[in-house]
């Protein structure tokens, strides 16, 4: 399964409209309806708040689906980086 589709998949299970998503991410409709479908790619900062809002491991999902973000890197500090850039885009959007 692709990551569009699991990520469509995750918000159905969180009893998620994409409207209600898209206005968190601040993207239109149209633009997750396109990420779900796999027709386009969401950005880090839009897959990371993702993550937040669907309560899913994104480096795990990443992973699974042969993405690895810091593959010379140990899992422990990808994790901290990952938690950094929410961390950031959490005062950023004032969450």
């Amino acid at each position: 399964m692709k990551i569009g589709h699991q990520l469509k998949k995750a918000r159905e299970s969180n009893k998620l409209s994409q409207h209600e998503v898209s206005d968190l991410l601040g993207i239109s409709q149209k633009t997750l309806s396109n990420i779900e479908s796999n027709k386009s790619q969401p950005t880090v900062a839009q897959l990371a708040l993702m993550g937040d809002i669907y309560k899913l491991d994104i480096l795990k999902l990443l992973s699974e689906n042969g993405i690895h973000l810091s593959p010379s890197r140990n899992l422990s500090e990808a994790e901290k980086e990952l938690q950094n850039l929410k961390n950031a885009l959490g005062r950023i959007i004032g969450k």
